[in-house]
């Protein structure tokens, strides 16, 4: 993995779309942090869309620019699982050219039949 030594960011909230009719009710405020190191492993703490608290742990890849990331590990804090596989493709958004802040867009692919896919929006800072 290429890029900064430390990236902290804060998670914020996610849209959801794609969930059945009558399915749960899914908040889109999704507070939490996470940090990546400089070799890829990442580890994160957030409230998720059930309103329960979530930790996980994985490892990133990105390409060489930086822009785009896949994050591959396990979540906690789900109804259908104590713990569940993690695989989420992102994109970064530099906030302002040569800054250390950016956006970051998360894809949240849909789990189960009952579930609901969603884009989850973070900020974060590299180092």
């Amino acid at each position: 993995m290429s890029g900064a030594a430390l990236i902290l960011g804060l998670h914020l909230a996610t849209a959801h779309f794609g969930a059945p009719a009558g399915g749960p009710d899914l908040t889109d405020r999704n507070p939490g942090a996470y940090v990546r190191l400089g070799n890829g492993a990442t580890a994160g703490a957030f409230r998720n869309s059930h309103r329960r608290s979530s930790v996980y742990a994985g490892w990133t890849w990105q390409t060489r620019d930086g822009r785009w990331a896949l994050t591959v590990g396990a979540v906690t804090g789900y109804p259908r699982a104590a713990v569940a596989p993690l695989l989420v493709p992102s994109v970064r958004l530099p906030l302002a050219a040569g800054s250390p802040w950016a956006a970051r867009l998360s894809y949240l692919h849909k789990p189960h039949s009952d579930g609901a896919s969603g884009v989850h929006l973070s900020i974060e800072r590299s180092w």
